[in-house]
């Protein structure tokens, strides 16, 4: 992050965002959050040796300050709702509607709940700017003001 925003970390440094998903249930107070913390960044341990060594400073949230902070993360589910089958791929948001076009005159949908969900970042946002070029480059009188 560093790289690309200087204001994220010392000049040298990287930011590294990870997140893993977690029973529903339960407190998740800091404490149970900060244990969970350490199994992941152990196992990141593993996977890259010496991971750990650099590590300057970390920032944990729970379910509960994820959703305290985006009221639409509804315990702390950071893909925008359900990950039940019902409301998967296509079927997102709900079916007939997992295209980012809409039938509102110049709304794309581009969040984590439109198609094909958050856990492919950016994809949504890409998929609605795409599909508001295309729109736009089909009908440029539709776009004009008034």
């Amino acid at each position: 992050m560093t790289t690309t925003d200087p204001t994220r970390s010392p000049a040298g440094t990287e930011s590294m965002w990870a997140y893993t998903h977690v029973p529903q249930g339960g407190s998740w107070d800091a404490s149970a959050c900060e244990r969970y913390a350490d199994v992941v960044q152990a196992r990141l341990e593993e996977i890259a040796p010496g991971f750990g060594d650099r590590v300057l400073a970390r920032r944990v949230l729970g379910p509960h300050e994820l959703e305290a902070r985006d009221a639409n993360l509804v315990g702390g589910a950071i893909n925008g709702g359900t990950a039940q089958l019902r409301q998967q791929l296509v079927l997102r948001p709900v079916p007939g509607l997992g295209r980012a076009e809409t039938g509102v005159r110049g709304l794309f949908l581009g969040s984590a709940s439109a198609h094909p969900g958050g856990g492919v970042h950016g994809a949504c946002g890409r998929n609605a700017a795409r599909a508001a070029i295309a729109s736009r480059r089909r009908d440029p009188a539709r776009w004009r003001s008034g």
